[in-house]
């Protein structure tokens, strides 16, 4: 007789014993950082994006970790350009554009920084983790960069590619940019999934099947239906 074998998700895991030992005796530690330590801002990235997780504990457990108010209105500028992706048709000119979303970015880098993170806290507390506001806004806010990003690439290079044109005449259809960013923003949902299911589970002491539900279905229903609604 065979077995049934059932969808996990222990790829996501650098190995599943290991997480799990480490998800229920690890903690929120103090971060290595002192408050106000200067660090080279590309430095600074590199550490994020290349291990995470100890990036987290040694930045993101104080108030005001190094850049954050930059880095919350590049967040902000990319949900902004996000929302005016839809709607294009409605604007004149480029420098219009770009001025929504670099003034629109502060306001929309605040709410999601600060509503945003306290929505990511509760459901590490759910998800039976060590509950920390700031830890929390803090993975949140770097997890969400890369999708970001790609919103703001978005606008910049159709700009590039087809000028005014693109406002007059490709907004209604999907340019190939549009195509080629629809893939590199795929990616970019699941890194950021990833990412994210990671911390929790390794930084924050998350349950895995709880977190399983509140840091990977949870959001791939939600940036899947932001697809479907862009595609229609």
């Amino acid at each position: 007789m065979t077995e049934k074998k059932s969808l996990d998700f222990n790829f996501l895991d650098e190995s599943p014993k290991q997480a799990g030992e480490k998800a229920s005796a690890e903690v929120v530690a103090h971060p290595v950082a002192t408050l106000g330590e200067k660090v080279n801002f590309f430095r600074y990235l590199k550490e994020c994006y290349t291990n995470f997780n100890a990036f987290c504990r040694k930045y993101l457990g104080v108030k005001n970790p190094p850049y954050l108010i930059v880095l919350i209105w590049v967040f902000g500028m990319g949900s902004a350009a996000d929302r005016l992706i839809g709607s294009l048709q409605d604007y004149t000119s480029w420098g219009e554009i770009w001025a929504i979303v670099l003034f629109g970015g502060i306001l929309a880098g605040a709410l999601g920084y600060f509503i945003g993170g306290w929505w990511y806290n509760v459901r590490v507390g759910w998800s039976k983790g060590k509950e920390n506001v700031e830890m929390a806004r803090g993975i949140y806010l770097f997890t969400s960069l890369p999708v970001a990003l790609v919103s703001i690439l978005s606008l910049a290079l159709n700009q590039m590619a087809y000028g005014q044109d693109y406002l007059d005449y490709y907004y209604s259809d999907a340019s190939t940019v549009d195509l080629l960013v629809f893939f590199v923003l795929l990616a970019a949902y699941f890194y950021t999934i990833r990412l994210s299911y990671k911390a929790v589970r390794e930084v924050m002491g998350a349950e895995r099947q709880r977190a399983i539900g509140w840091f990977i279905v949870l959001p791939s229903v939600f940036y899947g239906g932001l697809i479907l609604l862009s595609a229609m």
